[in-house]
């Protein structure tokens, strides 16, 4: 089963012609001659609408291709869950930050949140974990809405490192600039710049693009950023690198801000629909809020394919083929452009420090819903 292209969904007119809506706001489709409502609320997967009378017309070839993907994401999902338990006990949890640590390596969870607003879940998809990496994404999008992405990428040539996250080996060959704003050292150079007088206010602008997205506040773990703040030795080694070259001028500060964004919480429901945005040209589907520009999304979800996944990302650019980024916490953030978010969570990782559940589940959903943007 394929989840339908857009070239027979046509703005999703599955949901025109079934008459179901399971999404907030009511909507209207506009398509040539015709405007097809869909004003009834049912659960997502539900059948024929109890009252709305015999259909005039059979549904066409694309509606029970749609029809089909609502009916068959959920147990999908639960397949997916179901696949990997075994083979995360090939992973082991991250131990250099000692609060994560203590994350149980059983849970495994996937979410995922459509532009037209469906949403599904399996497994331990409603257990939060923090955010860590998966912030630099929201981070650079905080920024670039501030900036523009020309000034928020100032200083970063914007290419793989080919290196462990927290490499410092590229900064000393490359006079102090990171390869890109997904590696820690790139990070912490978009943390630096986010507006705010201490580490707080700073992560705070971070947290504000997601509480105008999920329409509620998101928290910092204390316990998680006092842990990773800690012993932050090698964050603290690449800043101060940075700050000797110029590029920033308070390391101190850049990485307890840092710490703070890392150490923000959700679940893979939250982390599927705080990322919908990115899937939908920048534009928040549900509430129709624009988050960034499409200048911004479009070098974000580059970045993603690019760098979201360190030295596996090759790997996995030719077994799923969507942007992702991964955290060490277990969560991974994937995006299919102009279809969905999908949001994974599993901490026992691999030895390329990537979720194994997750990174299978994304390989299981990708094949099974021809979602690769490379096919």
């Amino acid at each position: 089963m394929k989840f339908p292209t857009a070239r027979t969904r046509d703005a999703f007119p599955i949901y025109g012609q079934l008459g179901i809506h399971s999404g907030p706001p009511a909507k209207v489709f506009r398509l040539p001659e015709i405007a097809l409502e869909w004003p009834v609320t049912v659960p997502a997967g539900v059948g024929p609408v109890p009252g709305a009378g015999p259909r005039a017309d059979p549904l066409s070839t694309e509606a029970q291709e749609g029809f089909r993907f609502l009916k068959d994401i959920g147990r999908l999902l639960e397949e997916a869950t179901e696949r990997v338990r075994d083979a995360v006990a090939d992973g082991k949890v991250a131990t250099y930050i000692p609060e994560l640590a203590k994350a149980d390596p059983a849970l495994v969870g996937i979410a995922v949140h459509t532009i037209d607003g469906d949403t599904h879940h399996a497994g331990d998809a409603t257990v939060p974990f923090t955010l860590q990496s998966i912030s630099k994404v929201f981070a650079l999008a905080a920024l670039m809405r501030l900036t523009g992405p020309a000034a928020a990428l100032d200083g970063m040539p914007c290419e793989p490192s080919g290196d462990s996250f927290h490499s410092i080996v590229r900064l000393e060959e490359e006079s102090g600039h990171p390869r890109n704003p997904l590696i820690n050292a790139g990070a912490i150079l978009v943390s630096s710049r986010l507006p705010g007088a201490n580490r707080r206010e700073m992560a705070g602008v971070v947290e504000g693009l997601l509480a105008s997205v999920l329409g509620a506040s998101v928290g910092v773990d204390d316990q998680v950023y006092a842990s990773e703040s800690a012993t932050g030795y090698r964050n603290r080694a690449l800043a101060n690198y940075m700050q000797h070259f110029g590029l920033l001028r308070n390391a101190e500060r850049a990485c307890e801000a840092y710490f703070t964004q890392c150490a923000l919480s959700l679940d893979a429901v939250g982390l599927a629909r705080a990322g919908l945005f990115l899937a939908n040209g920048g534009s928040d589907p549900i509430s129709g809020t624009r988050v960034i520009d499409t200048d911004s999304t479009c070098s974000i979800l580059a970045l993603m394919a690019m760098c979201g996944l360190y030295d596996q990302v090759g790997r996995f650019a030719l077994s799923v083929g969507i942007p992702a980024k991964s955290a060490v916490s277990g969560g991974i953030l994937a995006i299919v452009p102009g279809r969905m978010a999908i949001a994974t969570y599993g901490p026992a990782l691999g030895s390329k420090g990537n979720s194994v559940a997750g990174m299978a589940m994304l390989e299981f959903l990708s094949r099974e819903l021809d979602l690769s943007l490379f096919r």
